[in-house]
């Protein structure tokens, strides 16, 4: 069982991760754990200590508590039965890191609204949290039906580590997989969205020999593929050609630099992202 915990906030783009998260538990043998993190400015601490600290503490808890448990309590006939939601004041990032840490989850979910604006998915990634946490992370950015799944690679390390992570996420689920080579387009070069074949022109046979050691690794766990695409373009234009799938899987590395090719393409897939590490 893949126990996940699932971040949320009273917002839409909880509701929205929420649910997807309700999903998976359809097609994966999942746990699902919920938390909030309220954090509070330094100018929002009440002065002192003790009595009117404590007080203050439980009355925001409180508050928190039933906010969170509205939007799951929206959502709970779709979902497997849950435990009690954990709700905590802090720095959101430390308190998640140790979260994760402290009961060894496999998976962290949570939302953020889809947008053309990339600015946002980039500076989440980047985080901290993102460098740091000993699991992949699923970002879900609209309500899709995670039975598709897309393994984007274009390097060969990191195809190896992303397939193995999805062969332990995804062991006896009922999901189809289809495996993506993909380069940025070069001045003078075609576009390309093609299936590969053996005949396809030289320079993208590493990218099919890439996908051939993918489906081997695959099969090796009795796993056997889908189609096996081979696209060469912009990012942006890469990016919405994966629309269609409810999950798309990538490898990012952890101290991904400001201009990364990977991150750029992924901002602009509108379906969730699960990014895993190499």
């Amino acid at each position: 069982m893949i126990n996940t915990l699932v971040s949320l906030d009273a917002d839409l783009a909880s509701s929205i991760a929420f649910r997807y998260s309700c999903r998976l538990t359809q097609l994966v043998d999942m746990h699902l754990q919920t938390i909030h993190v309220e954090e509070v400015e330094k100018e929002g601490y009440p002065p002192g200590s003790g009595w009117v600290r404590s007080t203050w503490e439980k009355g925001l808890l409180q508050t928190a508590q039933e906010e969170i448990s509205q939007l799951i309590n929206t959502e709970k006939s779709n979902c497997p039965p849950l435990d009690n939601a954990i709700v905590r004041i802090g720095d959101r990032e430390e308190v998640l890191l140790r979260e994760i840490e402290d009961n060894a989850y496999d998976l962290l979910l949570e939302g953020v609204l889809n947008s053309f604006d990339a600015q946002l998915f980039n500076q989440k990634v980047r985080s901290k949290l993102y460098k740091l946490a000993r699991c992949p992370i699923v970002l879900v950015k609209n309500l899709v039906t995670p039975d598709r799944v897309a393994l984007l690679m274009g390097d060969s390390q990191d195809a190896e580590v992303l397939v193995a992570t999805f062969i332990k996420l995804f062991a006896q689920s009922r999901v189809n997989v289809d495996l993506v080579g993909f380069s940025v387009k070069k001045p003078g070069e075609a576009e390309i969205k093609q299936a590969f074949t053996e005949d396809a022109e030289p320079s993208l046979q590493p990218l099919g020999k890439l996908l051939d050691a993918a489906a081997a690794q695959l099969a090796e766990h009795g796993w056997t593929s889908g189609e096996k695409w081979i696209v060469r373009d912009h990012p942006k234009t890469i990016g919405e050609l994966l629309d269609e799938y409810g999950l798309v899987a990538a490898c990012i590395a952890g101290s991904a630099a400001k201009k990364n090719v990977i991150l750029d393409l992924l901002s602009r897939v509108p379906s969730a992202t699960l990014l895993c590490k190499p």
